[in-house]
């Protein structure tokens, strides 16, 4: 046998070898292939999938449950914690007037318990106002088509008394705008931001609140604008904070006004925004998700 015929016959023996090779991998694809098909439906990708997602909503479930339950022990504790603070609040303002009404006090003492008698009032307030805050996290059994000007005649008459020691005027919208949510909350909202604006009018001006209504095809926008003294620009963005009172501004209250009107724009689905200038007065805007018809 020469050369040329055992090389011929060396290249046949390895195509031959390479085919069983390539054969024997075919099969053992398809054997694995037909291996898979036959294992449970929980060993393949999908189960897992499907099996990762069901851990996942069984932990935000568990979460969920367990934040819930927080909340209701918070309201349970923050009612008894008012309850508890009104009681010897209640104890100390009696004794205050029966002082403040007593005999035989000089003016030091008389002016003293007029300040103890203010701070009990203080108190009272504050308690209210996070009643209020707290009773806002919950959802409204209340809603019902509002007429806005309705609610702002009523806060109209309310603030009768601040209107015409002020001087101030309403000038509103002819057209009335016909909104869907909790009346109670919204004459809350233009109480607060129309008894601000009175609150924070210009010295020898008389304050002017002007206020319009612009309907969109999502939402509507109701603006509340004065005359007032304005906000610096460093408090816009901290003015809805609890508790935030305005340096250099000496009024009454706790700072809680604007926090509670935030919070109830919030609870609609809308929001409140707010532009001023110093000295050139305010503008607050309240959008309101419009009804779905």
């Amino acid at each position: 046998m020469n050369i040329e015929s055992s090389d011929l016959i060396l290249t046949l023996g390895v195509e031959k070898m390479s085919s069983r090779n390539g054969t024997r991998k075919k099969a053992e694809r398809n054997e694995g292939a037909r291996d898979q098909a036959r294992l449970p439906l929980s060993s393949r990708p999908q189960a897992q999938e499907a099996a990762q997602s069901s851990k996942t909503l069984f932990q935000l479930r568990t979460e969920l449950h367990r934040l819930q339950q927080r909340d209701r022990e918070w309201k349970m504790m923050f009612q008894m914690l008012s309850h508890d603070l009104k009681e010897p609040l209640l104890t100390l303002e009696g004794f205050s007037q029966l002082l403040e009404g007593s005999e035989g006090l000089n003016r030091d003492q008389k002016r003293f318990v007029k300040v103890v008698r203010e701070a009990v009032g203080s108190l009272h307030q504050l308690i209210e106002s996070m009643q209020s805050i707290s009773k806002l996290y919950q959802e409204s059994d209340q809603q019902t088509h509002v007429s806005i000007l309705e609610i702002l005649h009523s806060v109209e008459s309310t603030l009768a008394e601040q209107l015409k020691r002020t001087r101030g005027q309403i000038q509103l919208p002819n057209e009335d705008l016909v909104v869907r949510g909790d009346p109670i909350r919204l004459y809350q909202v233009f109480l607060n931001l129309i008894a601000n604006s009175l609150k924070y009018h210009k010295k020898n001006v008389d304050p002017v609140i002007n206020i319009r209504f612009v309907r969109g095809r999502d939402n509507h926008r109701i603006s509340i604008s004065d005359n007032g003294v304005g906000i610096h620009r460093k408090d816009l963005e901290r003015i809805f904070v609890p508790f935030t009172r305005l340096e250099g501004v000496d009024t009454e209250g706790v700072g809680l006004g604007l926090s509670i009107v935030k919070r109830i724009a919030e609870s609609m689905g809308g929001q409140i925004t707010v532009k001023s200038q110093q000295n050139q007065g305010t503008r607050f805007t309240l959008v309101i998700p419009r009804e779905k018809e």
